[in-house]
């Protein structure tokens, strides 16, 4: 039977009507499934998800602010969950995320909307949980992701829930600077912290870490200067002053470096470290008795501070290299005897401090200690104390 053209136009008209009552039908089922007094335990999330889908694609659905909110509703459930749904849906954050964000940009009734940036937070929270166990697993990528989905989502805390509960955008960005640190993306990491510092944050770790990795980066005029930033912020901390201490002591520019201790040790005049780093600075520029005061500073200060025993050691034995490379060339018996007297001298100052060193710091690593024996051997066979040399050639064979 021949069906006529205007029968058939009817009948796809009944048909496609169907169809859009359907589904808006299905959007009513999920708000029903939804219902906030409804315990998640009696809901049938199968039904959920699959009313989820095909409402999203249906173009009579596919702009209803509500059914966005709803599919949102559904996968932030559904991300929560432990099980075959869940597995089988391993971005249901993502759709939650894409749900309630187009919620918000369909609804011109604002019908949805407080409710969706509601639940963005929830959100957040969950791309937190994901990237802290990422990050705990040491895939610092997905960690890294997962921490930034989040950041953008601290918006819609606007009456700081989540701050009372430790969230907020500077937690987000550190852990992802640290994500970044730690799987070795340092222009990542540089890029979290700089953002950090630009929005006024004043933790001095962030400016110890963003100093540390621009110097990784060749930037040390940039990294001086987020140092000198950073005690500005938080004057007299101590990690900040070390680090630009370190800083100056490894560029050699020592002038600089003392008159940044002068200062250091103003604010902190018992603090050994400050008193042992310009010493080491005076001794570069060759003025060792301003060194073997700051030493002796330090001693005074500390009785057991042997870094600084050790630098004095130190000390008289490149006072000896001093004498040799005077020496050279030079044959004259007469010089030569002076001259070795002078030696011998500085080698008994050096031992004295050396055993100093050995004999009282029981801290001091093994390998270190081996090092020393080895340096102490050759100084009591210089002076015949021939005793101690064999003590120390058996304590270094008994630790090789």
């Amino acid at each position: 039977m021949k069906i006529k053209f205007s029968y058939l136009l009817v009948v796809l008209a009944l048909f496609t009507g169907l169809n859009t009552m359907a589904q808006k039908f299905s959007v009513e089922s999920m708000k029903m499934e939804l219902d906030p007094n409804k315990p998640d335990s009696d809901r049938n999330f199968d039904d959920l998800v699959k009313w989820a889908e095909e409402t999203s694609v249906h173009p009579k659905t596919a702009n209803d602010p509500k059914m966005w909110y709803y599919r949102g509703l559904t996968f932030l459930k559904v991300s929560n969950m432990k099980n075959e749904l869940s597995e089988k849906h391993p971005k249901a954050l993502d759709l939650a995320l894409e749900g309630f964000t187009n919620a918000i940009k369909t609804d011109t009734k604002n019908k949805v909307t407080e409710l969706a940036e509601g639940n963005l937070l929830n959100v957040a929270v969950g791309y937190y949980n994901q990237g802290y166990e990422a990050y705990n697993a040491k895939d610092y990528s997905a960690s890294y992701t997962a921490f930034g989905k989040a950041l953008p989502l601290m918006k819609y805390d606007t009456d700081n829930q989540l701050r009372r509960n430790n969230l907020t955008s500077e937690v987000l960005e550190q852990m992802m600077a640290y994500s970044a640190m730690n799987n070795g993306e340092e222009e990542k990491a540089i890029k979290a912290l700089s953002n950090l510092v630009n929005n006024g944050s004043s933790d001095p770790t962030i400016f110890t870490n963003l100093a540390n990795l621009q110097m990784k980066m060749g930037d040390t005029t940039t990294a001086l200067a987020t140092i000198t930033e950073g005690k500005e912020m938080n004057e007299g901390n101590e990690d900040l002053t070390n680090l630009e201490l370190n800083t100056y002591l490894r560029l050699g520019r020592s002038k600089e470096l003392i008159e940044k201790l002068n200062l250091a040790i103003e604010t902190d005049p018992v603090n050994t470290l400050y008193y042992q780093a310009r010493g080491d600075a005076f001794e570069r520029f060759g003025d060792t008795e301003k060194a073997l005061a700051d030493y002796a500073k330090c001693i005074e200060i500390d009785p057991e501070y042997y870094d600084a025993y050790y630098n004095r050691g130190a000390l008289f034995l490149n006072k000896i290299g001093a004498i040799v490379e005077a020496l050279d060339g030079e044959y004259k018996p007469s010089i030569i005897q002076a001259k070795e007297v002078e030696i011998n001298q500085w080698y008994v100052k050096a031992i004295v401090e050396f055993e100093t060193v050995f004999e009282g710091n029981d801290d001091m690593p093994i390998n270190e200690k081996v090092d020393l024996a080895g340096t102490m051997k050759k100084i009591y066979a210089r002076l015949e104390k021939m005793d101690k040399y064999a003590e120390m050639k058996a304590f270094v064979e008994a630790n090789k």
